[in-house]
């Protein structure tokens, strides 16, 4: 038998076809980084969306178990969301408990904002909208890492009475 030895410098891949590879990868990576940027610009407007239909979802039941909030829509300061939110959030007291009480979470604490470039949700009136970056004005901030959420629940002072009640 007459085996020829293998030359060890001729397995593994030459430098040219190093540099055309890393090319490929080069031009695939060009293609998906802007595409996966936009993804998560679409991601965030859709949880934005979504967190408005809570916070509305909990207006709608508020109003059906006790009375249409009555806080007329303040564009240039962010008063009106913190009072209907606030309302939404109160846990009525065993003895006036109220069906769905408290009607959205205690521990969202959101902070103010007229930043044009996030997302912001103001109420109008009757519902809370969402303010898109690049719309202007006021509403609550809606970052999307959480922070708007805390530990500890929203603190009412003694007496708190919500929104329209008598």
């Amino acid at each position: 038998m007459n085996s020829l030895p293998v030359n060890r410098l001729q397995s593994g891949f030459s430098l040219p076809e190093i540099l055309t590879v890393l090319a490929i990868i080069g031009v695939i990576a060009a293609i998906a980084i802007p595409a996966y940027s936009g993804l998560t610009g679409k991601a965030e407007s859709v949880e934005a969306t979504d967190f408005v239909e809570s916070l509305n979802r909990a207006s709608f039941r508020f109003s059906q178990a006790n009375w249409d909030l009555p806080v007329a829509a303040n564009n240039a300061a962010t008063t009106d969301e913190f009072l209907v939110l606030r309302s939404l959030q109160y846990a009525w007291p065993r003895s006036a408990l109220k069906p769905g009480s408290p009607y959205f979470g205690q521990n969202y604490n959101p902070t103010a904002s007229s930043d044009t470039t996030r997302h912001r949700i103001r109420w109008n009136g009757r519902t809370f909208d969402l303010l898109r970056p690049g719309t202007t004005g006021s509403g609550f901030l809606k970052p999307f890492t959480g922070a708007d959420f805390t530990a500890a629940n929203h603190a009412f002072p003694n007496g708190y009475k919500p929104a329209g009640m008598r």
